[in-house]
This record gives C-alpha cells, structure tokens and sequence, in this order.
C-alpha cells in the first residue's frame, strides 16, 4: 500500500522512540565523510594534513566553515600574498527566489569574514578588514569588485578571543529539541561570551511572548512551502542520494534537516522524490510543513538580530559577523540554534510576517529585523559537507 508522505512522516515521529537505538540508528545513519569530520574536529590541523602550512590557507579552509544560506558556500577568494587576499561574492550562488536583495547572501559574507578574523586569532594574526575597497559590487558584477580586503599580521600583543574553541561544535541543528525552556542564565553567558556586537541582539523565553511569534513562523514557513518559487529552489538545491552529496559537496540534505535512522532510510527509498511532480504535491509540501512545525514548536527560546537605521550591505555583514560570534559561543555552550528566516526576507509574500513580528516586538520605524534563530537541547549532530578550497579560488 502505497503512502503519503504526511502519513509516513506522522508515523514515524509516532515511533521515533522504538526506532532509535544507538547501534541501528549509526548503522542506518547518513554517510559520514571521514575527510569532513577532520574538517570539522580540527580545521587547523586538517588543513596542515593537507599540506597547507601557509596561515592564509589555514584561515581560508578554516573560514568556508561559517554558516551560509542552503549551504550554497557564496565565496570566492584571490590570495595576492602570504599576507592578504580579496573576498569576492559568487554570483552563480545567489538565491534571488527568496533573497532578492542579497540581505542573507551578504549575512553570510559576514559570518566568513568573523570566522576568518578569529581563526587567524588563533593562529597569533590580527586582522585587517576593509569593505568594499573598490566600491559596492552589483549582483551581475560580483566577480569583479571585491567585498573586503583581508590582510594579517603577526599580533602584538597576546590577547586571544576564544570563541574559535567552539568551532568544532558548531552546526546547525533542525531537529526538535527537549527539556525545559533556556533559563535567563543561560541565555546572559551565551550573549555575554559572544560579545562584542556591532547590531543589537534580543533574545526571549518568555513564554507568551513566544506563542504571539511562532504561529508567525510557522505560517511564514507554510508559505514559502506552497510558493512556487521559494519550493522550486529548495528542490534544486537538495541533495537526496549519497552520490549527489559527495558529488556536490553543498546543499539541503534530510540528514541537515533532522532525519536519521530507520525515518531517514525509509524516507530516502520510498518518500522522498525530487521530480517537480513529486516535490510540488500537496502530500509533499503538507509533510515538510509538519515537520518544521515540530521543529519551530519545541523552540526553548528564540533570538532576534536587529538593526537600527541604516539597512545596506555594510549592515548585513555587519550583522553576519554578529550571529558567526553567537553561533560559536551556542556551541561553546552546548546549546542548539537554527535559523528560521522565512518571516523577514525581501519579497512581498514574506513581508507580511515581518509587519507582525515588528509589531509584536514593539520595534521603532526604523529597526530592522535582520536574522531569527530558534534556541534549545538537543544531541542530534550532522556536519553539512563543504566544497575542495580549490574551486573557491580566482
């Protein structure tokens, strides 16, 4: 008997807790690439492995580790010296469906450029970043006119920043998370390590408040779902089988977004289609927004990045630099994030949501709310692939 996925992905969470012993889920687990867990666990020392002894190309390889929208990996470098190279966007990895103004894709400049200021911290450098050294890029012009200058040197002091201890904890975490909400305490050392910030950071737990917003990012997420367009890009973004992941090396996975085990097996030989057919059905998009449901839901607390005044590509890298600095101090933490951006991107359908949420959040007229991240507990772990450092480079 043949089943939707809606009824598949409800009856599997129904027996999630019979399914789940350690030896028979690791063995009906997702790939695990050996060479990206080394990545992972000490980018540093991978690197060395590789035969990168330069501390540039430890920076580089250590910073495509930053977290960036679909896993799309929107960089592009030109070393010019043991000491310096230009960080450029690349276009082809722009995701104008749902980020026509590049809002995320300048977030995740952002995060590469912190990410690379704190690797090389660690490695005894400081950094200088110049933005924009020849002038704003246009998006049809992004392989030719650099967002930043980057350049090291040897530091003078030994003063160190040490978020870079999170980075090999730190992923994005879609499953559901458990336990009780974050206490206050916890939530003040997260924001405290991180520090310093250039944009405001709000966060909450207060438990009314979260039921005003995340019906609001649970109907944002049903929207993007049942828009042609946004569900179109997903499709063409996600990785299903262990070929296309290995090949590709980007991307959406089931195992990034929660599943593994007996439901992500099963999932991958009977469910789970990326024909346009299939992935556009309504059994197909009904699932995928049960599943964020179950996500957004379990949230333990959530976090806001805002920004006041201006809202322009200094602001958004700006602001990608801040959640890097946040992400880290999570893992530092042990605590789970997973951004759910659906209600604050740059096309009309979703700017609905963005009224509510500023309207809930009492923001002045000129606050913006540039990324939203949910907060919780959870052991779940998978490492999204990243590409060879090779094709990065001009």
């Amino acid at each position: 008997m043949k089943h939707s996925r809606e009824s598949f992905l409800k009856k599997s969470l129904a027996i999630g807790s019979i399914i789940s012993f350690p030896s028979f889920q690791k063995s009906l687990y997702a790939f695990g690439s050996e060479e990206n867990q080394k990545h992972r666990e000490n980018p540093i020392a991978y690197a060395e492995s590789l035969g990168y002894t330069n501390p540039i190309d430890q920076i580089l390889l250590t910073a495509i580790l930053a977290p960036n929208s679909h896993n799309s990996q929107p960089w592009k470098f030109k070393k010019t010296s043991d000491s310096e190279f230009y960080l450029y966007g690349d276009g082809d990895k722009q995701l104008p469906e749902i980020d026509p103004i590049n809002r995320q894709f300048y977030h995740t400049q952002g995060c590469f450029l912190e990410l690379c200021h704190l690797t090389a911290d660690s490695l005894m450098f400081d950094t200088t970043i110049k933005l924009f050294p020849n002038g704003k890029p246009k998006s049809n012009s992004f392989s030719k006119t650099p967002i930043a200058k980057v350049s090291i040197q040897p530091k003078t002091k030994c003063v160190h920043d040490f978020l870079f201890s999170g980075i090999n904890k730190r992923r994005m975490n879609r499953s559901v998370y458990s336990g009780d909400l974050l206490r206050n305490e916890e939530l003040e050392e997260i924001q405290s390590l991180a520090r310093p910030f250039v944009q405001n950071i709000r966060w909450t737990n207060d438990p009314s408040l979260m039921n005003s917003i995340l019906p609001v990012l649970d109907e944002a997420f049903a929207m993007e779902t049942n828009r042609y367009e946004s569900n179109e890009l997903n499709r063409k973004w996600f990785r299903l089988t262990e070929e296309s992941m290995l090949t590709n090396r980007d991307g959406l996975t089931l195992e990034g977004n929660g599943l593994s085990g007996l439901k992500l097996w099963f999932a991958k030989k009977f469910f789970v289609n990326l024909s346009k057919e299939s992935w556009h059905s309504e059994d197909s998009k009904k699932a995928g927004i049960q599943m964020f449901r179950s996500q957004v839901y379990s949230s333990k607390a959530l976090v806001f990045f805002l920004s006041e005044g201006k809202d322009d590509e200094t602001t958004w890298i700006q602001t990608g630099r801040d959640f890097m600095r946040y992400t880290l101090s999570c893992a530092v933490k042990n605590i789970a994030f997973h951004t759910m951006n659906q209600a604050v991107e740059d096309y009309p359908e979703s700017r609905v949501f963005t009224k509510k949420l500023k309207q809930i959040l009492k923001l002045k007229p000129n606050e913006e709310i540039q990324l939203i991240a949910r907060l919780g507990r959870s052991s779940y772990q998978f490492d999204s692939l990243r590409r060879d450092l090779k094709s990065f480079l001009l």
